[in-house]
């Protein structure tokens, strides 16, 4: 199957690929968060949490329930018709047929606060889900942004390794060699192209990421539009240990669960108070369909009561217990989480920092042996050192575009860390 995948790939004409879609960084963040599976799924969360909200309010309102029922009936004791069928009591001088039609309203007055901490709880249970969906959001702008850098990381290191392959090989056909130094000359051309070969590989390999990351066709051409360059890290990690604990996602998800953990609690406790109910209804009885109209042959009653409910349950401090204890255990989550996001973002900005430096350093030393190189080059006739000055060269070009490269990569998990992007 991939075979043949490639195979159509390499069947694709070259115009295509310059027609491919280019995307910037921020471009290819704004696709893959759209597009992101997981960003959609949790914006269905939200949506679910909003209805459950109005749910919640609901349970404050007066519940109508209109009911008719008719029963046919041979009766020689009395019966009481259930729940579902009205709970209705049917004498034995009940005719054949029986008719009946109730307009019932139950309003709850006190509910203990189970209705106040059940609304509190959706509320938060609505934030924590918008939150969490910013979480995802950010895991999906994170992984788009490491393809990104990762297909221009592998794009230059490919045009690198293809200069200095063909400038060897022209080296290397210029030269009066040995036996044993056209063996050492081969092993160092056999050693760059299969560096190009890699880098080949690198690029497709990171062109299918981006297309990952995108929720693109496989067969889809796309490029990238952006500079392969260090990008300063200019914030301390004081700051971004400010903007971690403000800004963080996770952490303002675990911060509603500590609320959602409280209401718990609440919820356990008013299980101990009584619940007070408002309820009516409204009955019309006939032996006859047609008697429902007719107020001489019809009966109707009607009804107001008032209820009171003592719970009496030997579970209510167990319940307590539990919903503190598991309180409990979302502090100790809270603390560790908080630790977790210290450590990430002091690696982080140690990581993009020293990888700042060291990319800086290599690139200064790339550029004065390279500009040594071509001194010598033009001043000296082609040998066999030539060639190993130019494979050395090849190799330092190389470490200064992986220190680049993680420098980039280090940079955008301390964005990730501290929940926001640094300011362009």
């Amino acid at each position: 199957m991939n075979l043949i995948l490639a195979l159509a790939l390499l069947a694709v004409p070259a115009s295509a690929q310059k027609n491919a879609e280019t995307l910037t960084i921020d471009d290819v963040v704004a696709i893959a968060v759209k597009n992101s599976p997981a960003a959609l799924a949790a914006e269905q969360d939200i949506i679910i949490a909003k209805q459950r909200v109005l749910e919640a309010r609901f349970m404050a309102l007066p519940q109508f329930t209109l009911s008719g029922t008719l029963s046919r009936a041979s009766l020689e004791y009395p019966a009481l018709l259930g729940a579902e069928l009205g709970d209705r009591y049917l004498d034995t001088r009940v005719g054949d047929n029986f008719y009946s039609l109730r307009v019932q309203a139950l309003q709850p007055l006190y509910t203990g606060g189970k209705n106040t901490n059940t609304l509190k709880l959706a509320k938060t249970a609505n934030n924590q889900a918008k939150v969490n969906y910013e979480a995802v959001r950010a895991d999906a702008a994170l992984a788009a942004k490491k393809t990104f850098y990762t297909l221009l990381y592998q794009r230059r290191l490919k045009e690198a390794s293809d200069a200095w392959l063909k400038r060897a090989g022209e080296l290397s056909s210029g030269l009066r060699k040995d036996a044993f130094e056209d063996l050492e000359a081969a092993m160092l051309l056999s050693a760059l192209s299969d560096r190009a070969r890699q880098a080949d590989s690198g690029v497709e390999a990171a062109l299918m990421g981006l297309r990952k990351a995108l929720n693109r066709e496989p067969g889809s051409w796309i490029d990238a539009d952006g500079r392969f360059e260090p990008l300063p890290v200019q914030t301390d990690i004081s700051r971004s240990l400010v903007t971690a604990m403000e800004a963080r996602s996770e952490l303002k998800s675990e911060l509603y669960k500590a609320q959602m953990d409280e209401i718990a609690v609440s919820m356990a406790m008013v299980r101990r108070n009584p619940t007070i109910y408002l309820g009516a209804s409204y009955d019309v009885n006939a032996y006859k369909f047609s008697s429902l109209t007719d107020d001489s042959e019809r009966s109707n009653n009607w009804l107001a009561s008032l209820a009171i409910h003592f719970p009496l349950s030997y579970d209510i401090w167990t319940q307590v217990r539990q919903r503190k204890a598991q309180q409990r255990q979302g502090e100790l989550k809270r603390a560790e989480l908080q630790d977790s996001i210290r450590f990430e973002i002091i690696s982080a900005h140690r990581e993009a920092v020293s990888w700042q430096a060291e990319a800086e350093k290599l690139a200064a030393e790339t550029a004065r042996m390279r500009d040594g190189y071509e001194a010598a080059s033009g001043s000296a006739r082609p040998s066999m050192a030539a060639l190993r000055a130019l494979c050395a060269l090849c190799e330092l070009e190389k470490k200064s575009l992986d220190a680049v490269y993680n420098q980039l990569l280090a940079r955008i998990r301390l964005e990730w860390a501290q929940g926001r992007d640094f300011a362009k």
